[in-house]
C-alpha cells in the first residue's frame, strides 16, 4: 500500500501489503437552539440536495429519500439487491469524495455508490475487500481513503486448514510466498472526486493482522502526532498498528502490535508479546478490546477490554498502556467520545434491568474524574445507540429494544456543551417519540454554518430515523426538536423492513460526519 495519492492526482495503481490495522469513530452530528435548521441545497447536475440511505433489511435493497426539509420528502429510487450480489446490506460510510461504501459482507465487498452524477443514486462496482467486512471508516488523515474490517470467517469450528476469524481470501491462502499468514484483515480503498481528473474506487491493499475477533479502529493525526491506525481484535486480546503516513516508507505496513494481557486477570501468566515478530500470532487472551477511540484533545488512543473491566489509555507514540477506568461496580459497559475528544461518554444499564445510565469521563482534568449523570426520562429504557454532533453540543441516544425494557421508541436529544461546565451535566432538550415499531435507526444531517471555513464541524440540521416494520422515515427538525414528516412506504416491496440509515449530501465529510458510531 505504498501509492501516494491526494484529490488532485488520479491513482493508476495499487499494491498489497500483508501486515496492518484500522480505524473506529463514533458518528457526529450537531445543533444549536438558535440555529436555523434550513438545508443547505447544494449537489450538481444529477443530486439537487441531501438525500437519506435506508437499508431495506428485507430485501437486501437501498432506497435513497430526498431530504427537502420539513416537507416535501420523498423517495427518489431503490437499488435493487441484485446489484449487491443478492446479500445482506451492512454498514455505511461516506468519503471527501462525495462517494457512499456500503459493506456487503457474505460477498467479502464493498459497494461504491455514485450519489451525485446521475438524477437518482446507483450502484457503479463492488470492490472486493476480505473474507465479511463488517465496519467501515473514513480515515481523517486522508477522506478519500476507507479503512474496511473483515472480521474474517464466522464459523465455530475449525478445519483442517482454518480457523474462525481467518480471512480466506487474504490471510489463509498457502500458496502465498512465505506460507499462510492467519486472523482476519483490513483493506483499504480510495476513492478520488467527481468530475475531471476523478477515478473510481480502487482497494489499494490488504493487512493481516494475525488476530481473530470482532475490529473496531481509531486514528492517531494532529501536529506532532504520528499518523497511525490502531486496529484492535476482540478474541485475540490485542492491538495492531498500521502506518498511515502516506509519506512514510512503511506507509500500509504493519509496524507494532499491542498486547493487551494481564497476568493478575488472566489463569496463567502472561508473556508479553509486543516485541513479537510481525509473522508470529500472540497467544490469545482474556481481555477482550471492544471499542476504541482517538481524542484529539489529548492525543491519546482509549479502549474498552470487556473481558477485563477495564478501559486504557494508549499513547501513540510508546504504544504504553494505562488502565485508567474500572468497571467493576459500576453499570457501564460501553463507551464514545465527544468529537472535541475531552469526554468519554459512558453508557450502560443496571442489573436487574431499570433504565439506561449516562457518564462521562474528563480527560481535561487531572484524575479523569467520572460524572454519573441522573436522568430519570431513560428510566426503563435499554441502552440504544447513540452519536455526538461534530460540534460537541448535541447528544443523541435511542431507547433500545430489549425484552426487559418498558419504554421503548423513543429518541432522546440532549444539549451536550454543558459537559464543559464546572460539573459536566447533560441536558435533555427533548424526548421524541417515536412510531411504535420496536427497531429504529437514525442518522443526521450536519453542515458546517453559513460562512464558515470548511472544516468547520457541522452543526445538526435534520434527524433521519428509520422505523423498522412501520417500513417508514420520521424526519425531525433539529432545531426544535419534532417530527415533521414521516414517509411512508419507504421500502420497495409491501413488509419492507427498514434498518441502518445514512445522511449524505456534499460537504458532509468535510463537516466532521462519521456514519460508522
Amino acid at each position: 500500500m505504498k501509492t501516494n495519492k491526494n484529490r488532485t492526482r488520479v491513482i493508476t495503481g495499487a499494491t498489497t501489503a500483508i501486515l496492518g490495522m484500522a480505524l473506529i469513530g463514533l458518528v457526529s452530528c450537531s445543533s444549536g437552539e438558535s440555529t436555523s435548521s434550513t438545508v443547505a441545497p447544494g449537489g450538481s447536475a444529477g443530486l439537487q440536495g441531501p438525500i437519506v440511505f435506508v437499508n431495506n433489511t428485507a430485501t437486501s435493497s437501498l432506497t435513497s429519500v430526498a431530504l427537502k426539509g420539513d416537507s416535501g420528502n420523498a423517495v427518489v429510487n431503490t437499488i435493487p439487491a441484485t446489484d449487491f450480489e443478492g446479500v445482506a446490506l451492512g454498514d455505511m460510510q461516506l468519503s471527501d469524495g462525495d462517494w457512499v461504501f456500503m459493506n456487503l459482507g457474505a460477498a467479502g465487498k464493498v459497494a461504491a455508490i455514485d450519489p451525485k452524477t446521475a438524477a437518482t443514486p446507483f450502484r457503479k462496482l463492488n470492490v472486493p475487500t476480505g473474507t465479511r467486512p463488517v465496519h467501515l471508516y473514513r480515515d481523517p488523515n486522508d477522506g478519500e481513503v476507507i479503512w474496511i474490517m473483515n472480521d474474517g470467517d464466522n464459523r465455530t469450528t475449525p478445519t483442517p486448514t482454518t480457523t474462525p476469524g481467518d480471512d480466506l481470501i487474504n490471510c489463509n491462502n498457502p500458496l502465498r510466498v512465505g506460507g499462510p499468514l492467519v486472523g482476519g484483515s483490513v483493506t483499504a480503498v480510495h476513492n478520488s472526486h467527481f468530475g475531471p481528473g476523478g477515478v473510481d474506487p480502487v482497494a489499494l491493499g490488504t493487512v493481516c493482522v494475525l488476530a481473530d475477533g470482532h475490529k473496531v479502529a481509531a486514528f492517531s493525526s494532529g501536529a506532532g502526532v504520528p499518523k497511525r491506525v490502531f486496529v484492535s481484535s476482540e478474541d485475540a486480546g490485542e492491538i495492531a498498528v498500521i502506518d498511515d503516513d502516506e509519506l512514510s516508507l512503511t506507509y500500509g505496513d504493519m509496524i507494532a502490535r499491542i498486547d493487551l494481557c494481564q497476568t493478575a486477570k488472566e489463569t496463567a501468566p502472561c508473556d508479553n508479546e509486543s516485541l513479537t515478530g510481525p509473522t508470529t500470532p500472540f497467544t490469545q487472551n482474556a481481555s477482550a478490546p471492544h471499542g476504541i477511540r482517538w481524542s484529539k484533545f489529548t492525543k491519546k488512543i482509549y479502549s474498552i477490554q470487556e473481558g477485563y473491566g477495564e478501559i486504557s489509555e494508549i499513547d501513540p507514540t510508546t504504544f504504553a498502556v494505562t488502565p485508567i477506568l474500572v468497571l467493576a461496580g459500576s453499570p457501564y459497559t460501553s463507551f464514545g467520545i465527544s468529537p472535541d475528544g475531552r469526554f468519554l461518554l459512558l453508557r450502560g444499564d443496571t442489573t436487574p434491568a431499570t433504565g439506561t445510565k449516562l457518564g462521562v469521563i474528563d480527560l481535561g482534568t487531572a484524575g479523569n474524574p467520572v460524572t454519573n449523570f441522573n436522568i430519570p426520562e431513560l428510566a426503563g429504557t435499554s441502552p440504544g445507540s447513540f452519536k455526538f454532533s461534530p460540534d460537541s453540543n448535541r447528544f443523541y441516544i435511542l431507547a433500545g429494544n430489549a425484552a426487559t425494557a418498558t419504554k421503548k421508541n423513543q429518541l432522546f436529544a440532549f444539549d451536550s456543551s454543558t459537559l464543559t461546565a464546572a460539573t459536566p451535566a447533560l441536558t435533555l432538550l427533548r424526548e421524541i417519540p417515536l412510531v411504535a415499531t420496536g427497531a429504529h435507526s437514525f442518522d443526521v444531517l450536519a453542515q458546517t454554518p453559513t460562512g464558515a471555513p470548511v472544516g468547520t464541524p457541522g452543526e445538526a440540521k435534520y434527524i433521519a430515523v428509520s422505523n423498522g416494520i412501520d417500513n417508514s422515515l420520521s424526519i425531525i427538525n433539529a432545531t426544535d426538536n419534532q417530527i415533521k414528516q414521516t414517509v411512508q412506504n419507504v421500502g420497495s416491496t409491501v413488509g419492507s423492513i427498514l434498518g441502518g440509515v445514512m445522511v449524505f449530501a456534499p460537504g458532509t465529510a468535510l463537516a466532521g460526519h462519521q456514519a460508522t458510531s
